[in-house]
């Protein structure tokens, strides 16, 4: 067995490193028959095997650095390790097959060292030093042969971590695969919950744009309800606060009248025809007409019926075009009013009535202090009045000083009708009423202010001078006739008042 391993192809590679001197004294020389018993000091001398007693054991520790550094390659090669595997197993059964001859080869040789063993009995000396190094190389090469061992089994280890290895990259690789099944899946999945996604967000984005379509179309429609609702508007004070108001302010224009009369004082100095006097007349006969300056300023100056008659047709005459004015100025108010005429001639009640309640609340706002404003102006047309009433300037101021709040207050009462008939009620309009002077007295339209004491029925006695309170009237556009012309529903609420030319007179007498 051990000559047979001696002569194995791995033995054969670990003595191809030994010298040839040393192989050859290793194998011996060929046997002749015709060369004559060689005595074993003369054919191997003692120094030369220790010398390769040494270097076997350098050989042994090269092959141990070989072994090491066959592991690591091994390592480092670990992604052959397959195919070093059936490298493996081919080399290991050519090694099996070599070793199977070369046991046989050694089985000869033992035979042959058998024989020779015979024929060298002579030579027991040399035949046991040779038994010795025989025995200490069979030891070294049992030794070799358990590295060899050893390394068979480490690389059966390596083979089976191989396999191991190639057993749990088949189950990662199952794994993966499954996992890529599953993430096919999932992602299949996902693209399905994308694309309901995609079609809930259009039908969500389409039901959106409905909504606001729809919501567009009621805001729209909410929009047109409300403008409807504002032209067609609602009234916010009653026909008896309107009716209230108006006495009201009738009442305070007789009280201040009353009171400014009884404070007055004629000054005789004061020329009737001289040049302020007649420059005061020409400033009133707007408002009260030109007979009454005339009367007040000749035959009757001085007279306190006339007076406060006078007074009180300014004030109704002034309070009056307050309740009826847009704008307070004269240009813009006749325009408004030819506007207005258009209106009413072509427009319903509703769109009627808010339009004149917008002119009127809009078209005032270039008069911030409008109180203030309409105060001063009233009281000019007082001092005109009183001027041309024979009083002096000096007794003008002294009394107007006196009677402001009453102006104001009456100045007040007519913005507050104003608003009342021109802002807050739509569903119809309300007019003040004033008499005409000179018009013929008519009781189914007008009342007296003062009973006359004549009895004459003259022309002049059923003559009015002017108004000395404010009548209401209302006024609705109901419908078109057949023939295209407008209906009005018209009521009188209130006469007014007049002073006739014979209350004048017999006040006089």
């Amino acid at each position: 067995m051990a000559w047979s391993l001696l002569h194995s192809p791995f033995m054969q590679s670990i003595l191809s490193l030994v010298p040839s001197t040393l192989r050859k004294s290793l194998e011996g020389p060929p046997a002749s028959p015709e060369d004559p018993p060689v005595s074993p000091s003369a054919r191997l001398p003692a120094e030369p095997w220790k010398e390769e007693a040494d270097r076997w054991k350098q050989l042994a520790d090269k092959t141990a650095a070989e072994r090491d550094q066959l592991r690591h390659e091994t390592t480092q090669l670990h992604s052959e390790l397959q195919r070093l595997s059936q490298d493996l197993d081919q080399a290991k059964h050519e090694a099996e097959e070599s070793l199977n001859a070369q046991g046989e080869e050694l089985q000869k040789q033992n035979d042959a060292l058998k024989k020779m063993d015979k024929e060298v009995l002579n030579r027991e000396e040399h035949i046991q030093r040779m038994g010795e190094e025989v025995s200490q190389r069979e030891e070294h090469i049992k030794k070799m042969t358990l590295d060899v061992q050893q390394l068979e089994v480490e690389v059966k280890k390596m083979a089976e971590e191989v396999k191991k290895s190639d057993e749990e990259k088949r189950v990662l690789g199952e794994e993966v695969t499954r996992h890529d099944e599953e993430s096919k899946k999932k992602d299949e999945e996902l693209e399905k919950l994308k694309e309901e996604l995609r079609k809930a967000l259009n039908n969500a984005f389409e039901e959106k744009q409905q909504k606001n379509s729809v919501q567009t179309l009621l805001d729209t429609r909410q929009l047109e309800m409300d403008e409807l609702k504002l032209v067609a508007g609602a009234d916010t004070v009653a026909e008896d606060d309107v009716l209230k108001l108006l006495q009201k302010l009738n009442s305070d224009i007789v009280q201040t009248a009353r009171a400014t009369r009884e404070i007055f004082r004629l000054d005789k100095s004061t020329r009737a025809n001289g040049k302020a006097a007649m420059e005061a007349a020409g400033a009133i006969e707007g408002w009260v007409g030109s007979a009454l300056p005339v009367l007040l300023s000749t035959q009757y100056r001085g007279n306190a019926v006339l007076l406060q008659a006078a007074l009180q047709a300014m004030a109704v005459a002034f309070s009056s075009w307050i309740s009826s004015s847009y704008s307070f100025m004269h240009e813009h108010d006749q325009i408004l009013d030819e506007t207005y005429k258009y209106v009413m001639n072509s427009e319903n009640q509703a769109v009627l009535g808010r339009w004149r309640a917008l002119t009127h609340k809009y078209a005032k706002q270039g008069m911030p202090n409008l109180v203030d404003e309409l105060t001063k102006m009233f009281i000019t047309d007082v001092r005109n009045l009183l001027l041309v009433a024979g009083s002096s300037t000096f007794q003008i101021d002294t009394l107007i000083s006196r009677r402001r709040d009453g102006f104001r207050s009456i100045v007040e009462s007519a913005i507050n009708l104003r608003k009342a008939i021109g802002e807050d009620i739509v569903s119809c309009d309300f007019e003040t009423v004033l008499i005409h002077p000179g018009d013929v007295f008519d009781g189914s339209g007008m009342e007296t202010a003062y009973e006359s004491g004549s009895k004459d029925s003259g022309s002049g006695a059923g003559k009015v001078i002017c108004t000395s309170a404010m009548g209401l009237r209302r006024c609705k556009k109901t419908k078109m006739n057949g023939k295209g012309e407008n209906q009005w529903d018209v009521a009188v609420l209130q006469k007014p008042q007049v002073v006739l030319e014979s209350a004048i007179l017999s006040g006089s007498s």
